[in-house]
């Protein structure tokens, strides 16, 4: 029997250390908890295992005060944990998220201090759109030139330039203009002009001890932020303060990211268009995978990798593994382009990117106004031009003024750099090889365009862009794309045939008239853009006009948009709208969102004439259109919107015209 009950023993024993296996590994962490006039009483340290919880979720442990004020004992697991502060000073409430969260513990002993900052309160009221703004403080005063980023709470991290990013003023005040949601607010300010990634000792951040924020619709939500010095409590703490620190036998806690040099680095100079060194941007390295072909939304990724030129545009920023990183240097962060905003890719290649294997990789950058350069005078002598019978291009960046005539077949990617003017002249057959290197059924064939191009064909000489297929079908090439561009671009008198889209206007300028769009997937495709787009036929497409943003100035007027699965098709992207200051644009601010739709022919497209794409939940009015009916009934059976699917806005199409426009479409047909 006494074999039996040490056996049933023994099994008891294993299984209680079967169910609590880490206790007897679990880290001894002794620290304090400060606030700039010294200990805090009562402090409270809190370990959480995500970020989503430790936003008012249950820890997973929490600390014991130890006998000295303001100092605390914790025993923690090895693990990874997003630990918090909180105590009181003189009654007042304060709060740290610790800047090197996720903190990471093994089986050592550890010395962690947390610095604290006011526990502060966000304020709301009514307003006539969605905002959240406020103050970046250090011991109360306003912090200038700090970095305010904007993080989805539901991604669970907040590295990076974040959704959105702005800098603080003089008076460390920001502003935002995001959609409804919840967000992680955080701001930082590098000590060190150029602004590298991670934060340094003495740099200051500043954690919103509100995150995540709801963010209402209608509403302006104002918050101030405090901050702390990474790692520096002599300049945290008051002059008169003084603490007694004892960690004899504790490991100082280190961040060990913000003190591991990265061993590689991407350096070079960032310069406008005239080859002046521009200070003061953000450069930002994004990680690729080898093989990818670049696509627009890679700039909308978070990176680690940034930095800011300095005087003499100059930029420096380390990395931590070989690979392929993206480029782009610009005044913002975190956002769309703006109009006016210096902006630039690398322009080395097609992909913007460099290849990082050894030490050091020079990589130099030039910027321009987006949407807002002046086109250059042609220099006699420099625009390269000779007619072609057949001009064949691989992957090709151009990067002088250049004139195309004859035959150009393309079999790979086309890029005009940053204040580059591609001409192409009448009767040129511009015909893209089907070659589909990421194999995602669509031919990667493009002519993609950051200076400026002027395509202006005749009636009786349309320029052509069209598949070199011997069987040409849709998506056969991928789009002639304008991104980012500064001077106006003139498409006259074309035709763009089976590709995915012949199109493509993104915060660029363009002239769109008297040219023909066939059988793509996609016409036109635009989101930010100042466009006019008059006098086209636009036929047999799947979409014949696709766009993401309703923003301006877009006019859309004249053209035949008929013979379609759907004419035209509006599908939001993740910010339906931005607001556009008085100053750029001299109109009403709630027309500027709209674009100008009017004395166009859009009927006879097979499912719909007009089409609202999931999450447009915005009314949008399109009067003076033929709809090919005077029907008012069937006009409107013909329309998606919000009595197909109650989300989404409605389409008012009055007063409606009751007759087909005249004269519109391509002229010289």
């Amino acid at each position: 029997m006494k074999c039996l009950a040490g056996y049933v023993m023994g099994v008891i024993v294993f299984a209680l250390l079967s169910l609590f296996p880490l206790l007897s590994l679990a880290a001894e962490v002794e620290g304090v908890v400060l606030c700039d006039n010294g200990p805090v009483d009562d402090p409270r340290v809190l370990a959480y295992g995500t970020l989503q919880e430790s936003a008012g979720g249950t820890p997973l442990y929490r600390s014991v005060a130890d006998e000295k004020p303001g100092y605390f004992r914790l025993e923690l697991p090895p693990g990874k944990y997003y630990l918090t502060a909180a105590g009181t000073f003189h009654g007042a409430e304060y709060f740290s998220f610790h800047g090197a969260n996720p903190v990471i513990v093994n089986d050592e002993k550890l010395w962690i201090p947390f610095t604290v900052t006011p526990r502060t309160n966000a304020s709301v009221k009514a307003a006539d759109s969605t905002k959240l703004g406020g103050t970046v403080t250090f011991k109360g005063k306003p912090v200038a030139d700090a970095q305010v980023s904007l993080y989805a709470a539901s991604e669970g991290q907040f590295k990076g330039m974040g959704l959105l990013t702005r800098t603080t003023g003089e008076n460390g005040a920001f502003s935002f203009a995001p959609e409804a949601g919840d967000y992680v607010v955080v701001a930082r300010k590098r000590v060190a002009a150029k602004g590298e990634m991670p934060l340094k000792k003495g740099d200051l951040f500043c954690y919103y001890a509100g995150n995540p924020l709801s963010v209402a619709a209608g509403k302006e939500t104002n918050i101030e932020i405090p901050c702390h010095p990474k790692d520096d409590l002599q300049a945290f703490l008051e002059d008169w303060s003084r603490v007694k620190r004892v960690n004899a036998g504790l490991a100082r806690f280190r961040d060990k990211a913000s003190e591991e040099a990265e061993p590689f680095s991407i350096a070079g100079r960032v310069t406008d268009l005239h080859g002046k060194p521009v200070a003061g941007l953000y450069v930002t390295a994004y990680q690729g995978e080898p093989g990818r072909i670049f696509q627009m939304h890679f700039l909308r990724l978070k990176s680690d990798y940034m930095a800011r030129t300095d005087k003499n545009g100059r930029y420096t920023i380390g990395v931590k593994e070989k690979g392929i990183y993206y480029l782009v240097a610009r005044e913002l962060g975190g956002e769309s382009p703006l109009k006016g905003e210096l902006y630039g890719l690398y322009e080395g290649n097609v992909d913007h990117a460099v290849t990082v294997e050894q030490p050091l990789v020079n990589a130099d950058i030039a910027v321009g106004r987006v949407m807002a350069e002046a086109p250059r005078k042609p220099v006699p002598g420099a625009s390269h031009h000779q007619r072609y019978k057949t001009l064949r291009l691989g992957d090709t960046v151009v990067e002088q003024d250049t004139e195309w005539s004859g035959r150009i077949e393309i079999s790979g990617r086309v890029v005009v750099k940053r204040g580059v003017t591609l001409t192409v002249r009448p009767g040129t057959v511009v015909s893209f090889r089907r070659i589909d290197r990421n194999n995602d059924g669509i031919g990667d064939g493009e002519i993609r365009v950051l200076g400026r191009i002027v395509a202006k064909g005749t009636p009786g000489r349309r320029i052509r862009f069209t598949s070199a297929e011997r069987v040409p079908r849709k998506e056969d090439w991928s789009y002639l794309l304008l991104f980012t561009s500064g001077a106006e671009n003139i498409i006259e008198q074309c035709i763009f045939e089976y590709a995915f889209t012949g199109l493509q206007a993104h915060f660029s300028r363009a002239v769109i008239r008297d040219s023909l769009f066939l059988k793509n997937r996609e016409g036109l495709r635009f989101g930010r853009a100042e466009l006019l787009i008059e006098h086209n036929d636009i036929m047999g497409n799947t979409y014949g006009i696709r766009h993401t943003r309703l923003e301006g100035p877009v006019t859309i007027a004249r053209n035949r948009i008929s013979g379609n699965e759907v004419g035209i098709f509006f599908v939001p992207s993740n910010q339906n709208m931005v607001n556009f200051s008085p100053q750029r644009y001299a109109v009403d601010p709630q027309l500027e969102m709209l674009p100008l739709v009017e004395q166009n022919n859009i009927d006879r497209n097979s499912r719909y004439n007009y089409q609202l794409g999931e999450r447009q939940g915005y009314d949008v009015s399109f009067g003076r259109n033929w709809w090919g009916t005077i029907a008012e009934s069937d006009i409107y059976a013909k329309l998606y919107d919000k009595k197909n699917d109650d989300s989404l806005g409605k389409v008012n199409v009055r007063p409606y015209l009751k007759a087909p426009v005249r004269g519109a479409g391509a002229r010289g047909r």
